[in-house]
């Protein structure tokens, strides 16, 4: 009676540590810590959508609020490389630093940093049209 008490408590216990170790896995596979793909940056998958969620509601179009069209590649890019700042104007505005006093977005929070990390990675790759 004992020796099948004790085998029950013992598997009862494997499957406990069984189950919550595979589940701590799954988590971990589903939802890693650090999701920013900074390697991998293209214009046409990660700058668009970045500038689609956060940008193009004031910069969309040649009557945009602002005056600057961000749904433009070419106008984009020179943001990206103008020297202007320190960061260039498109990098400096969303990052806060580099001197821009416009930060951006404007009466929002600043963009996640993995958006901000994708766009320099953009940027110091040339901005290029990928």
């Amino acid at each position: 009676m004992i020796k099948k008490a004790f085998l029950f408590a013992l598997s009862l216990m494997i499957i406990v540590f069984i189950f919550s170790g595979c589940y701590k896995d799954k988590t971990q596979l589903q939802y890693p810590e650090n999701m920013c793909d900074t390697t991998n940056v293209s214009f046409s998958t990660n700058i668009l959508n970045i500038l689609d969620a956060s940008c193009q509601s004031c910069h969309k179009g040649a009557s945009s609020s602002s005056g600057i069209n961000l749904y433009d590649y070419a106008t984009i890019k020179s943001l990206a490389l103008d020297g202007k700042y320190v960061y260039g104007s498109l990098l400096s505005s969303v990052s806060l630093q580099g001197g821009n006093p416009y930060p951006m977005p404007q009466g929002a929070t600043q963009l996640p940093a993995c958006d901000i990390n994708q766009i320099q990675a953009w940027v110091n790759k040339g901005a290029p049209d990928n």
